[in-house]
């Protein structure tokens, strides 16, 4: 017996809330989108923490390109509202299964093979659905504001070919083993993920300097020299191991970085050559636009003081806890809302047909949108206040000055526009802007030099 034996539920009320939740989840993106639009709009000058390393006719340009880029969202997000509904209230997922099946009429009915054909039918309608938004934002948008390499229209189109080809490769696989695997596991088949999704994340937090760190670039410990005394220093502060600290030197990764990850023997602070001066090599070794990116010695060892507070304050493991317990609430309301008849019959289907993948793209994208949105923004706020906490470290390592520098610095190399409304931000951001990490450096210098002069007055006075 499951948990929906014996309740009477209105499918037309579940389709009027699937609608509900697809229009709120669009209209709330679309008013956070425009409040950044105004935002835009109204920033017409450079903020006085950046006027030294950006010029106002840049400036300009990138403002220009974020307002293009904030319409667009809005008209994406629109034109995304009104297709989804239309979904929904025609019957697209039923027609498609239906198409799908009479695909393979001749060969099969087994719902395994049924679900590739759908999910290769799918893929395609996906790809002809986004193109034209994608065609615009890469041929014109940031063709025009971006700086970026002429992408022409043709080849958008053959990337979309290829993309719908290649996909199958992992996809179909994909579908048969999510097929099988509830077919097989049962009623309780989510929990089952769950446990698998946490055993892997798991290990792979062992392999990952093995398996996936190659793929960026060669990881070797940090060699002695100028910046390895640097580093050493903060190190020494934070008692942290020279020895597990390590540089990349990356193959195509063009953004300058640092992390840290892993716990007790496996924990390492990552340094990507991208962040070091000229990629640590002599200038005649690079290209003309890499010629003077990246940050000095002692603003790397900011940056380096800044991962020791992920590491001093275990922010490793309270994200690890947050994100098995965050899969874990998610996997058991998607069993709830798998296991509901009402729900395939509300977007079409006939009693009794319940077909699995179908299943999955109608519980993630539409029934479960409030709860991923409101974790979502619960997780972003988590990830800033980390931020805030290790540049909080830094400060109280005294490498305040050399943090700062260190981000606007990163700013100069990767320009953007750094103006943002502050809701938008809480809803999109996994870091805090630069203009707020400044401003709260500048706060806790404040907050530091009140509490020397209140010591200072605190102390005896000898006559």
């Amino acid at each position: 017996m499951t948990f929906y034996d014996g309740l009477s539920i209105d499918p037309k009320l579940i389709l009027y809330a699937l609608i509900f939740i697809v229009v709120a989840d669009h209209l709330w993106e679309i008013i956070l989108t425009k409040r950044q639009l105004i935002v835009c709009q109204n920033s017409i000058v450079v903020p006085e923490e950046l006027r030294h390393v950006i010029s106002p006719e840049i400036f300009h340009r990138a403002r220009i390109y974020e307002l293009h880029k904030a319409e667009l969202f809005i008209w994406k997000h629109f034109i995304e509202a009104v297709i989804s509904v239309a979904e929904l209230v025609f019957g697209f997922y039923p027609f498609l299964w239906h198409l799908a099946a009479l695909t393979l009429a001749k060969l099969t009915s087994k719902e395994m093979w049924i679900s590739i054909v759908f999910v290769f039918y799918l893929t395609i309608y996906i790809c002809v659905r986004y193109l034209p938004v994608l065609a615009y934002e890469k041929c014109i948008l940031e063709l025009r504001y971006g700086g970026q390499q002429h992408f022409q229209l043709c080849l958008c189109c053959l990337v979309a070919v290829l993309a719908v080809v290649l996909s199958q490769i992992l996809l179909a696989p994909a579908t048969l083993l999510i097929v099988y695997c509830v077919q097989k596991a049962g009623y309780w088949f989510f929990l089952w993920f769950w446990l698998i999704w946490a055993l892997f994340t798991l290990i792979l937090v062992f392999f990952l300097p093995y398996c996936c760190i190659p793929c960026l670039g060669v990881q070797t410990p940090l060699r002695e020299g100028a910046l390895y005394t640097e580093v050493k220093r903060v190190c020494d502060m934070a008692r942290f191991p020279m020895s597990r600290v390590f540089i990349i030197r990356t193959k195509t990764v063009q953004y300058s970085n640092a992390y840290f990850y892993g716990s007790c023997c496996l924990k390492r602070i990552v340094i990507f050559d991208t962040l070091l001066l000229n990629k640590g090599m002599d200038p005649s070794y690079l290209r003309p636009h890499e010629i003077g990116r990246g940050l000095t010695n002692s603003q790397v060892a900011g940056v380096v003081a800044h991962e020791l507070g992920h590491w001093k304050y275990g922010h490793f493991y309270k994200a690890t806890i947050i994100m098995k317990l965050h899969f874990l609430f998610t996997m058991v309301l998607f069993g709830l809302l798998f296991h509901c008849p009402q729900l395939y019959q509300a977007v079409g289907f006939i009693s009794g047909l319940c077909p699995i993948i179908v299943g999955f793209l109608i519980v993630l994208r539409f029934a479960l949108t409030p709860y991923l949105v409101i974790a979502n923004f619960l997780m972003l706020w988590n990830l800033r206040r980390f931020e805030f906490a290790a540049d909080k470290y830094a400060h109280s390592l005294g490498y305040s000055m050399q943090l700062r520098a260190a981000l606007v610095k990163i700013y100069a190399d990767h320009m953007s526009f750094p103006v943002f409304d502050r809701c938008y931000a809480r809803w999109h951001h996994t870091h805090p802007t630069i203009l707020q990490r400044l401003r709260y450096q500048e706060k806790l210098d404040v907050r530091a030099n009140f509490n020397e002069n209140r010591a200072n007055l605190n102390q005896p006075t000898n006559y």
